[in-house]
């Protein structure tokens, strides 16, 4: 029988590790860290941390996202701005495409279908 799979206290983690950008980054690009507890049959699940900075995004996933902390805007192509703080939780559609400013470091849990 399968089991179950836990992350505790994903705001407070310490673990996270260096990882690939989330996107292109327009400018510098901003340190991002990642602690995944979950990689099964194209799901993925883990708390993602992102510094300021930002980045361009073409997403071939769909994903789920929980703000623990920070300060998230993205805009998509056509203009839309979704502003995000902690608290919030938001869908990432597959192939949703736009900019990503981190204006304060966030943290996120999530869970990514591929």
């Amino acid at each position: 029988m399968p089991s179950i799979t836990v992350q505790k206290a994903a705001k407070d983690l310490d673990d996270l590790i260096p990882c690939a950008s989330f996107g292109e980054p327009l400018g510098e690009l901003p340190a991002q860290r990642d602690s995944c507890f979950y990689n099964h049959d194209g799901v993925l699940m883990g708390t993602w941390e992102c510094e300021p900075g930002k980045l361009q995004l073409n997403l071939p996933i769909t994903e789920f996202c929980h703000i623990l902390k920070g300060h998230w805007i993205l805009t998509d192509n056509d203009g839309v701005i979704v502003e995000l703080k902690a608290g919030d939780s938001f869908s990432f559609p597959k192939g949703w495409q736009g900019t990503s400013e981190v204006v304060e470091t966030v943290r996120k849990v999530y869970t990514v279908i591929e």
